[in-house]
C-alpha cells in the first residue's frame, strides 16, 4: 500500500515538474523571440541611415541634372536629344534608388524556410547594404575568402548577424578615431567547419567588459545610440539557428569576432 501511494505521489511530482519545465521553455522561447524582434526594430534605424547614405549621391545627381535642364532651357539650347539624354540619366538614378529600397525590403522580410547559400553570396548581399555607409566614413573593407562551402539555414538571419558585427566594428573605429580604419572579413573551411572572422583595427574591447558584450541589454553606448540587443541577438542566431559558435577576442590592434559552424 505504501509503495502504491509513493508511486502515485512520484507520478504527480513528475507531472508537475514536466508542466513547469514546459512552461519555462515556453517563457524562454518567448523571451528569445521578443529579443530578436526588439533587435530587428533597433536595426531599422541603422537601415534608414544606410538608405540615406545610398540615396545621397543619386539625389544630388538628379538635382544637378534638373538644374542643367533648367539652364539649357533658359539659354535656348534645350533640344529633344539633350532632354532625352538628361531624362535618361534621371531614370537611371531613380532605378538605382528603387533597387536600394527593394534590397532593404527583402532584408527586413523574414525568411519562411531554410535555403542553401555560401559565405561569398551572403557577404556580398550584406556589403550591398552597409558598404556605402562604410565608404562615407572612409572605412575600408577587405574580403579574403580562402575556402567556401554551401550551408543551409535562414540567410537573412545570417545577414543580420554580419550587419551587427560590421556595425559594431564601424562604431569602434569611429569612437576611437582610428587613422586608416579598416575591417577585414576572412572565410575559411577547416576540419569541415566554416569559419568567418571579422576583424577591425579599432583598438580592441576593454578586457573588463569583453565577457559581458554578448549579454542581453548590455551596452557601452548612450541610451539614444544603442539598446544592447545586437550582439546578444547575433550570438543567439549563430548558436541556435545554425548550431555554431560566436566568440570575440582582442588581437593586435583590434577586436576579432569568430563565427564557427
Amino acid at each position: 500500500m505504501i509503495n502504491i501511494v509513493f508511486s502515485f505521489i512520484l507520478i504527480i511530482a513528475m507531472v508537475v515538474l514536466y508542466k513547469k519545465n514546459r512552461d519555462l521553455k515556453k517563457k524562454i522561447a518567448k523571451k528569445d523571440s521578443l529579443l530578436i524582434r526588439q533587435a530587428k526594430l533597433a536595426s531599422i534605424g541603422e537601415m534608414l541611415e544606410h538608405i540615406a547614405h545610398q540615396w545621397k549621391q543619386p539625389l544630388a545627381q538628379i538635382n544637378s541634372i534638373s538644374l542643367n535642364i533648367e539652364s539649357s532651357f533658359e539659354d535656348g539650347v534645350l533640344n529633344k536629344n539633350l532632354l532625352e539624354s538628361e531624362l535618361s540619366q534621371i531614370e537611371n538614378q531613380t532605378l538605382y534608388m528603387s533597387e536600394t529600397i527593394e534590397s532593404f525590403k527583402s532584408y527586413l522580410h523574414p525568411d519562411k524556410e531554410k535555403t542553401s547559400f555560401n559565405m561569398k553570396e551572403v557577404i556580398d548581399e550584406t556589403l550591398l547594404l552597409i558598404k556605402p555607409l562604410l565608404k562615407h566614413q572612409k572605412i575600408e573593407c577587405f574580403i579574403n575568402i580562402k575556402n567556401d562551402r554551401t550551408v543551409k539555414g535562414y540567410k537573412k538571419e545570417f545577414i543580420q548577424t554580419l550587419l551587427v558585427l560590421l556595425n559594431n566594428a564601424k562604431d569602434a573605429l569611429l569612437e576611437n578615431k582610428v587613422k586608416n580604419p579598416h575591417i577585414n572579413i576572412k572565410v575559411d573551411v577547416k576540419n569541415n567547419k566554416t569559419i568567418v572572422l571579422i576583424k577591425d583595427n579599432g583598438k580592441g574591447i576593454d578586457e573588463q567588459i569583453i565577457d559581458k558584450i554578448f549579454d542581453p541589454y548590455f551596452t557601452t553606448k548612450k541610451e539614444s545610440q544603442g539598446t544592447g540587443h545586437g550582439l546578444s541577438m547575433a550570438k543567439m542566431i549563430v548558436e541556435e539557428s545554425f548550431g555554431g559558435k560566436l566568440n570575440v577576442a582582442n588581437e593586435e590592434d583590434g577586436a576579432c569576432f569568430r563565427i564557427e559552424f
